[in-house]
C-alpha cells in the first residue's frame, strides 16, 4: 500500500495516542517510523511491535552511576526496554553530550527504532554517533553521519557483535570494527537516493500492519454529537487540517 510521508506520520502519531503515549513521545515513534520506511526497512511493523505491549508490559529506563560512571538500564532486570522510552533516552543524553567514550548499552523491544531516533538526533544537531543493533541475523553498526546513515555489517568474529540480539550500544566515537566488519548495507549514496524516492514517490508499507495502526489511531475519535463538540471536539474557526 501507497502511502506519503506526512500520511504516515499522521497515522503512526494517532495510534499511539490511541494506545495511551504521551504526545511528545507519539511524536518521536511517527518520525522514526517514518525515517526507517524511507529507507525501504518495515517502519510500520516496527511500530505495531513496540506499541502491542505498551503500557502494561514496558519496564522503564534509568539512569544510574556505578563505579564505572552513569549507566542506562531498565527498571526490571533482564527485560528489555521499550523503544518508546529507550530511544529518546539515548537521544536526550548524545544531545547532553553525556555518552562516555565506552558507549551506552541497553536491552530494547525494537532495536532498529533506536537506530531511527540516534540518526534523527544526529541530523538536528549535526554530530557522529556510532550505534550497533543486529539485522537480519547479523550485527550492523550504523554510523550515524549529520544528516545521513552508513550501515555496516560486521561478522561475527568481531568482538563487538558478543551480545544479544536485543541489545543495542551508541558511542560517540567510533568503535573498533575489528576484522569483522564485512561491508556496507546501506551506503551514504543509497541512503541519500532511498530518501529522495520516499519524496517524490511515497512509502511502500505492509497493509496489514498499517490496517492495525488504523484502528488503534481510531481509538482516538469519539462520537459525532453536541455533546462532544462542546467539550472541544471537531475543527475549530481557525483550524486547517
Amino acid at each position: 500500500m501507497r502511502q506519503s510521508l506526512n500520511e504516515l506520520y499522521s497515522t503512526v502519531r494517532k495510534a499511539a495516542v490511541g494506545r495511551g503515549a504521551p504526545h511528545g513521545i507519539a511524536e518521536d515513534l511517527a518520525g522514526a517510523v517514518c525515517w526507517l520506511s524511507s529507507l525501504s526497512f518495515d517502519g510500520v511493523a516496527c511500530a505495531v511491535d513496540c506499541l502491542a505491549d505498551w503500557p502494561s508490559e514496558t519496564p522503564s529506563v534509568q539512569l544510574v552511576r556505578d563505579e564505572t560512571g552513569l549507566v542506562l538500564e531498565t527498571t526490571k532486570q533482564g527485560t528489555a526496554a521499550s523503544v518508546l522510552l529507550a530511544g529518546p533516552a539515548l537521544s536526550d543524553l548524545l544531545q547532553a553530550g553525556a555518552v562516555p567514550d565506552s558507549g551506552f548499552t541497553i536491552s530494547v523491544d525494537v532495536p532498529l527504532l533506536v537506530v531511527a531516533a540516534v540518526a534523527k538526533t544526529c541530523a538536528g544537531l549535526k554530530r557522529r554517533a556510532w550505534l550497533r543493533v543486529h539485522l537480519e541475523g547479523q550485527a550492523v553498526i550504523a554510523d550515524c553521519n549529520q544528516e545521513t546513515c552508513q550501515i555496516i555489517a560486521v561478522t561475527e568474529q568481531s568482538a563487538i557483535t558478543a551480545s544479544r540480539v536485543t541489545e543495542v550500544t551508541l558511542w560517540p566515537n567510533q568503535p573498533d570494527q575489528g576484522s569483522g566488519t564485512t561491508g556496507c548495507l546501506i551506503t551514504q549514496e543509497e541512503f541519500v537516493r532511498r530518501r529522495d524516492s520516499a519524496l517524490t514517490e511515497g512509502l511502500d508499507v505492509c497493509e496489514d500492519s498499517l490496517k492495525q495502526l488504523e484502528l488503534w489511531a481510531a481509538l482516538t475519535l469519539v462520537p459525532e454529537s453536541d455533546r462532544s463538540q462542546e467539550t472541544g471536539a471537531g475543527a475549530g474557526l481557525l483550524d486547517n487540517d
